[in-house]
C-alpha cells in the first residue's frame, strides 16, 4: 500500500467540508452535535478558515493507493506555539485496521519535526487506543499521557518530541 500526504488547496476546501461531515458524524457519538435542517453535520467555517489563512496551519489529504482515505489538520497550538497540534485526524471507515492512519501520522511528524501533542476526547476509547498504539510505535515510551482541560473539555493529551535523525 502506498500512503501519501497531499496538502489541501483552497479550491479543494469544499471536498474537505464534505468529508468533515463524516468526521463530525463519528464525533457525534461523544459530543452533542446536531444535524442542520437538511440532515447534514456542517462544520463551522471559522474552524477551517485558518488552514488557508494562517501560515502555521496545514491541511493534508491522506491518500491510499491513489484513493482519498482521510484528512489531517496540523497546526501550531495557540496556547503553546512551539508545539505541533494534531487538530483533526480522520480516516474513512473502509481504511480502518490497515495501518494507514499510523503510516500517515508517521509521515506527518517527519514533515513537521519537533514537539507534538495529540488531544483525544475522554469518551473516545477507540481513538485513545489508536493513538496510544501509534505514538508508542513511533517514539517508544518517550511520551506523556495525561488528562487536561482543553477550552472546556477534559481530554487525554499525548505529548512527545520527534526529530529527524541525520
Amino acid at each position: 500500500m502506498e500512503i501519501s500526504l497531499n496538502q489541501i488547496s483552497g479550491s479543494e476546501r469544499p471536498v474537505l467540508e464534505n468529508l468533515f461531515s463524516f468526521y463530525m458524524y463519528e464525533l457525534s457519538a461523544f459530543i452533542p452535535l446536531k444535524l442542520n435542517a437538511h440532515g447534514h453535520y456542517v462544520a463551522n467555517p471559522k474552524h477551517l478558515d485558518p488552514y488557508w489563512q494562517v501560515p502555521d496551519h496545514t491541511p493534508y489529504w491522506i491518500v491510499c493507493d491513489g484513493e482519498l482515505a482521510g484528512f489531517a489538520l496540523v497546526r501550531k497550538y495557540p496556547d503553546h506555539p512551539a508545539v505541533y497540534d494534531m487538530d483533526q485526524f480522520f480516516i474513512l471507515r473502509k481504511f480502518h485496521g490497515k495501518g494507514i492512519g499510523m503510516r500517515a501520522f508517521q509521515a506527518l511528524i517527519s514533515r513537521h519535526p519537533g514537539q507534538w501533542q495529540i488531544r483525544v476526547l475522554q469518551e473516545n476509547h477507540a481513538a485513545l487506543s489508536f493513538w496510544r498504539k501509534t505514538v508508542t510505535r513511533l517514539v517508544g515510551q518517550s511520551f506523556s499521557l495525561r488528562l487536561e482541560t482543553d477550552v472546556d473539555l477534559e481530554m487525554h493529551f499525548f505529548r512527545f518530541e520527534h526529530f529527524i535523525e541525520v
